[in-house]
């Protein structure tokens, strides 16, 4: 179960207001929640919120994921955060090349190659098809007028 702690939103339409919680991350926003951490009431000129520090650091200690505005809270309330580790960054030897006209052709999957052939092989049959009843069409007035 991934727990992460999160604002639930409370108060009124237009008039809200948030208590921070620890919450399972399959749940709504406004949902079931595990434990209430404190509130943040944004709407006063100066923004109120009150932190619990205790249950936020037991909370950061067993693992538990603070969204964006929650870290800022928590910084603003003197909690250490955990610090997370960076992933790392793919190893760079490989630089893609930038295609070109050419170049587009030589690395075309072979999946790729058989899809421009079959279509390049349908338009040619096409192309015949049509010139065939073209010339049928053409030859039907002719024979009309040797018939007569």
């Amino acid at each position: 179960m991934a727990v992460v702690i999160r604002l639930k939103r409370v108060g009124a339409k237009k008039d809200a207001a948030f208590r921070i919680v620890v919450a399972d991350s399959r749940r709504a926003r406004d949902g079931r929640f595990i434990d209430q951490l404190g509130y943040y009431d944004p709407q006063p000129r100066v923004a109120q919120y009150k932190v619990d520090v205790e249950k936020a650091k037991y909370w950061l200690g067993v693992g538990a994921q603070a969204s964006d505005q929650v870290r800022s809270l928590l910084k603003k309330a003197g909690v250490a955060l955990p610090s997370t580790p960076k992933k790392a960054k793919k190893a760079d030897n490989a630089a893609p090349a930038k295609k070109t006209k050419g170049s587009a052709k030589k690395q075309a999957s072979a999946r790729e190659v058989a899809r421009r052939l079959r279509k390049r092989e349908h338009r040619a049959d096409r192309r015949t098809v049509a010139t065939k009843k073209k010339a049928v069409g053409a030859a039907k007035p002719a024979e009309a007028v040797a018939a007569s």
